[in-house]
């Protein structure tokens, strides 16, 4: 089975969309398919911002002619159009939910302050985008789709088409760090509680919600603090100036991976804010070090709950003193058994390759 996994992400670790492609194409290649992942070169410096997807979709057209044929091609949707479509059999795989980013970000009160041209210009260029998206999903053979959420939304509107689902989750090393990180944590205090939040400061990350909590709860519980990390510098101008002057609030605009397992070692407690998500590996990662997780319903939360009945929990935590204990154990709710890249590629051959698979 000669496979084509496309990201028009960079194909990096330090990139969700990329990670996630390079991780599933190692996983299926492990398993004996001739498996490859692929990504445009940066569009040249002078092309304007909103004629890069088609800029993108070229640049993959030639790739194909040049380099194929392919059994299979996997895709974000909006990569797909007819003359892809015609070159192989397609998968449109979706890494995140493209209607709900544009409500969250469209709505967000940041939106109001922004300037009025460049607003109406991105805003008729998402519309383009989810247009886009759309044909994408029609165009293609089958839809895989991140997370039962997406996938049973997805199968409301389009019930003519082949719709699967997939997961996501850390790659074996990092696991296995995860794990001893779970089997040496030590329950921390309740009155001083280290949260950890991870993510880039958007709108459907839930900041608003963040920043609310943070204001409200670190107020009230003087002894708990919060580490804000991979948020970038847009985060210093929102959050309250008084908790980040006297360390209540840490930033770390960016981080390695190498730097994430001390991360997470070094705190008590997770919070998971988002209004929107395509799942939110931080949600694995810090379930798999033995934290208990504050989370919004959102992205992979209904997948690892029953996995994790005790320590995913609703979000925003109680006011008081917090019960820091995670009580379950992953190896014992069959959380192995799923989440790892192994299984993601089984269930991914036999969803979407059938009988082809390895031959």
């Amino acid at each position: 089975m000669r496979l084509l996994i496309v990201s028009f992400a960079p194909l990096s670790a330090q990139v969700g969309a990329g990670q996630t492609a390079l991780l599933l194409t190692a996983a299926l290649r492990a398993r004996g398919n001739d498996a490859q992942t692929w990504a445009p070169p940066a569009p040249p410096p002078a092309l304007f911002w909103w004629r890069q997807t088609e800029w993108r979709r070229r640049e993959l057209e030639r790739f194909l002619a040049r380099e194929g044929p392919f059994d299979r091609v996997d895709l974000p949707p909006v990569a797909l159009d007819r003359g892809i479509a015609r070159r192989a059999p397609t998968i449109a795989r979706s890494v995140q939910p493209d209607g709900l980013y544009f409500r969250a970000e469209w709505t967000s009160p940041s939106r109001l302050r922004a300037n009025p041209l460049r607003t109406a210009m991105g805003l008729v260029h998402g519309l383009v985008q989810l247009r886009a998206v759309r044909r994408g999903q029609l165009l293609a053979d089958r839809i895989l789709c991140l997370g039962s959420a997406e996938r049973e939304a997805l199968a409301r509107n389009l019930r003519r088409k082949e719709i699967f689902s997939y997961s996501i989750a850390p790659a074996a090393e990092e696991q296995r760090a995860f794990a001893a990180i779970r089997a040496a944590r030590t329950s921390g205090s309740p009155d001083a509680v280290r949260f950890l939040w991870v993510g880039r400061w958007a709108a459907h990350k839930g900041t608003v919600r963040l920043v609310a909590f943070l204001d409200r709860r670190l107020r009230e519980s003087p002894g708990d603090s919060c580490t804000i990390a991979g948020c970038g510098p847009e985060a210093e101008r929102a959050l309250p100036q008084d908790l980040l002057e006297h360390g209540r609030i840490r930033l770390v605009p960016s981080f390695s991976r190498a730097e994430l397992v001390d991360l997470l070692a070094g705190h008590d407690a997770g919070l998971f804010t988002s209004v929107a998500e395509g799942w939110g590996v931080t949600l694995n990662e810090m379930l798999e070090s033995g934290m208990p997780v504050y989370a919004t319903r959102a992205g992979g939360v209904v997948d690892l709950l029953p996995f994790f009945p005790h320590a995913l929990r609703p979000f925003p935590p109680p006011q008081g003193p917090l019960n820091l204990d995670a009580l379950d154990d992953p190896n014992e709710t069959g959380y192995y058994d799923r989440f790892t890249w192994e299984q993601i590629a089984e269930k991914y051959e036999t969803d979407l390759l059938g009988e082809e698979a390895r031959r």
